[in-house]
């Protein structure tokens, strides 16, 4: 099938998604050099590509520096592409009853894309301030919850391509930043079915989170709830674990999960 594609492929309009790709998850604007660098595409080409994206207003350039960067109109793909995903629209009215049960928590769910944990919805909690989960945002698989939940049942040589590409960042004192630490910490996830973050990817915050089931009793999404600890303790966090289940596996049956399978 992968052959097949190929043949169709238009090598200049697959560059252009690679320029799109790799500019959108720079943390700064770019120059063409770090594009023709990043990608090894010679200046000239560059230039025409990013000129094409500039034309069609996904890309946007600084005047007065020169550099590059993702542009406004780059939101309405993602917006759309949030609003089409199914169960997003399945589990919204379960994450507002999850959030209802602990209104000083924040409810999450994500899903796996790709070697990329994204989250898909979240209601915040009531308390301040807000933590960085928004909907749209990739994290790190090695130290919270759902980037755990989500990569547990991942074949160990996909998990040792996903520390080779993504490599295991230490956030906090606590983040695991091991090969070995973190295949026996998604061995104990995949066990007992529930991932759990103390403290690794933000300070004085903790998340527990468990998986959604879909069609062939595979994980679809995680769901989760995270809090800082002036808001509710990681005693507090574990308990809620039993109804992140409770909630998860109603929205697993509602996606075709079939225990008996």
């Amino acid at each position: 099938m992968a052959a097949d594609l190929d043949r169709y492929t238009i090598k200049t309009v697959e560059r252009a998604f690679q320029i799109l790709d790799y500019v959108s998850e720079q943390s700064r604007p770019v120059s063409i050099q770090d594009i023709s660098v990043a990608l090894d595409i010679n200046t000239n080409m560059t230039f025409r590509l990013l000129a094409s994206l500039l034309n069609s207003a996904y890309i946007s350039k600084d005047g007065s520096t020169g550099l590059y960067s993702v542009s406004l109109k780059s939101l309405r793909l993602s917006r759309n592409a949030l609003q089409s995903i199914e169960i997003r629209k399945v589990c919204m009215p379960y994450l507002e009853l999850l959030w209802n049960s602990f209104p000083k928590a924040n409810a999450n769910m994500a899903v796996y894309y790709q070697q990329d944990v994204l989250v898909i919805d979240r209601i915040d909690s009531l308390s301040l301030p807000r933590t960085y989960f928004t909907p749209g945002r990739s994290l790190p698989f090695h130290c919270t919850g759902l980037g755990k939940i989500l990569t547990c049942t991942l074949e160990e040589k996909e998990i040792d391509q996903l520390i080779k590409d993504k490599g295991l960042k230490q956030y906090t004192l606590q983040t695991i930043t091991t090969p070995e630490g973190i295949k026996e910490e998604l061995l104990k996830v995949r066990t007992e079915q529930v991932a759990r973050d103390r403290n690794e990817f933000i300070s004085g915050d903790n998340c527990s989170a468990v998986p959604i089931y879909g069609r062939g009793n595979k994980i679809i999404a995680g769901l989760s709830i995270s809090a800082l600890e002036p808001y509710m303790s990681s005693e507090e966090v574990e308990a809620a674990i039993p109804k992140l289940r409770e909630t998860a596996m109603k929205i697993s049956y509602t996606m075709g999960f079939n225990e008996g399978i």
